[in-house]
C-alpha cells in the first residue's frame, strides 16, 4: 500500500554541487531511489546490507539524516526533517522510483528483496522463512534494547534510570545464550543474519570494554559467547558489511543538501500520484 504524501508549498533552497561519496557501488549518473537515514557506520546497517546484497546499489541515493546530532556531535535536532514524507520523522526512510515512500527499516528490506538483481534474503516460505524471521524479530529487539541504554546514557548521571538496564540486561544475555546454542547449526545468509548483525554490532560497539554501562554484562560478551563471536566476526568480512561498517561517511551531509532531496522526494511522489 502507497504512502500519500502532500507537497509542502514552503520553499525549500537548493541544495550546493556535491555527490555521495560512499556509495555500495560505484556512482552512476542518476539513481531512481533516495534512502534517508543516520550515517553513523559504527554499528551494521540492516537496510545498508540489503542494499548490496540485493545488487540494488546503483539505484539507491543515500541522504544523511541526523535527528539529533550530526557527526561532529552538534545537535541539530528539526534541521535534517523528514516528517513531509515519514510522519514518524525517522530514519530510515525510502523514497521509490515511483514515489511510493516506505518507512521502518522492516518494510525496507522487503521491498528491496521483493526487486532483488542478485541474492534474496527472505526463503521463499514454509519453516526456512519463518526461521528467518525469527532470527530477524530476536536482532531487531536486541538492537532497539541497546538504543535504548545508549539514549538513557545521554542523560546527567544522576538523573539516569537503573531500573532501565536491570529490565533490559536478562533479555539480552538469554538472547546470546539462546543464540550461543544454535549458531553452530547456521550456513546460508538471509534476513535473519542481516537483523542480527545490526543488533549485535550496535551492542558490541555500546557494551565492550565499557565500564561505565550499569550493570554491563557484556563487557567481554565476546569471550563469554565465544561461537556467537565467531559468526559475529565472520559475517562481519561480507563485502555487504565492509563496505560501509566502521568507515566514516564522505560527502555532503548538510541540512541544505537534505533540504533539496527532501523536496526532490516530494515532488516525485507528486508526479506520480502516490
Amino acid at each position: 500500500m502507497r504512502c500519500r504524501v502532500a507537497c509542502c508549498a514552503a520553499a525549500i533552497e537548493p541544495a550546493k554541487p556535491g555527490h555521495l561519496a560512499l556509495t555500495i557501488h560505484k556512482q552512476k549518473d542518476r539513481k531512481t531511489m533516495l534512502l534517508f537515514y543516520s550515517p553513523f557506520h559504527r554499528f551494521v546497517h540492516k537496510v545498508l546490507v540489503a542494499i548490496h546484497e540485493t545488487g540494488l546499489g546503483d539505484d539507491v541515493e543515500l541522504v544523511p539524516t541526523f535527528p539529533f546530532r550530526n557527526a561532529d556531535g552538534e545537535w541539530v535536532e528539526g534541521q535534517y526533517d523528514i516528517s513531509m514524507l515519514n510522519p514518524l520523522g525517522k530514519v530510515p526512510t525510502l523514497t521509490a522510483d515511483d514515489g511510493t515512500v516506505l518507512y521502518q527499516s522492516q518494510v525496507i528490506v522487503e521491498y528491496l528483496d521483493s526487486i532483488s538483481k542478485a541474492n534474496k534474503l527472505y526463503p521463499a516460505g514454509g519453516p526456512e522463512r519463518f526461521d528467518a524471521l525469527r532470527r530477524l524479530g530476536l536482532g531487531d529487539s536486541i538492537f532497539d534494547f541497546a538504543v535504548q541504554m545508549s539514549m538513557e546514557g545521554w542523560r546527567d548521571e544522576g538523573a539516569r534510570r537503573l531500573d532501565l538496564y536491570t529490565w533490559l540486561w536478562p533479555k539480552i544475555t538469554r538472547s546470546f545464550d539462546f543464540l550461543e546454542e544454535e549458531c553452530d547449526g547456521w550456513s546460508d545468509f538471509d534476513i535473519g543474519d542481516v537483523g542480527l548483525l545490526q543488533g549485535i554490532s550496535y551492542l558490541d560497539g555500546m557494551a565492550t570494554g565499557n565500564d561505565s554501562l550499569p550493570e554491563n554484562p557484556c563487557h567481554d560478551w565476546q569471550g563469554r559467547w565465544p561461537k556467537l563471536a565467531a559468526w559475529f566476526q565472520l559475517s562481519l568480512q561480507r563485502p555487504s558489511v565492509q563496505v560501509h561498517y566502521q568507515k566514516p561517511f564522505e560527502g555532503d551531509a548538510s541540512a541544505q543538501f537534505h533540504r533539496s532531496k527532501v523536496e526532490q522526494a516530494l515532488a516525485l511522489a507528486v508526479r506520480s500520484g502516490a
